[in-house]
């Protein structure tokens, strides 16, 4: 008996978010939203919705030509401001390009290298990361 039910999701953005990235909603007996990521084919993350958590970014991605994020949009408010750098020293942010998925989660991209990723909350609260690097 499969408990896990596909949900239809948007298609992946063309060019190198498609290449060694994907996702997978689900939903599990409970009735409670998920979703998993992959990286060239493997799942490397499993975000289950929820309420508890303040954090909005989960996870993040790179390879030598672009970079991947992705999280949980706040319970209360709307999806965070992302932004990648190219460098950690200096760093100049460019805004990401984000879409949101049903059941409150969100992924964003950049088709630039990514040393590391932000997501500013409604509240104006920072989270940072350092994608890792997909070799």
């Amino acid at each position: 008996m499969d408990t896990v039910q596909e949900r239809q999701q948007p298609a992946m953005p063309a060019g190198p978010i498609g290449g060694p990235w994907s996702v997978r909603q689900t939903v599990g007996r409970a009735g409670r939203r998920a979703l998993e990521v992959y990286e060239a084919g493997e799942l490397i993350d499993v975000l289950v919705a929820s309420t508890l958590s303040p954090d909005v970014l989960r996870g993040a991605r790179r390879t030598r030509a672009a970079g991947f994020a992705w999280g949980r949009v706040p319970a209360d408010g709307p999806a965070p401001q992302v932004a990648f750098a190219q460098a950690r020293v200096r760093a100049q942010w460019e805004p990401a390009e984000l879409v949101e998925l049903p059941g409150g989660f969100w992924l964003a991209w950049t088709t630039a290298p990514a040393a590391a990723v932000l997501a500013r909350r409604a509240d104006g609260v920072v989270e940072r990361l350092r994608p890792a690097r997909l070799v």
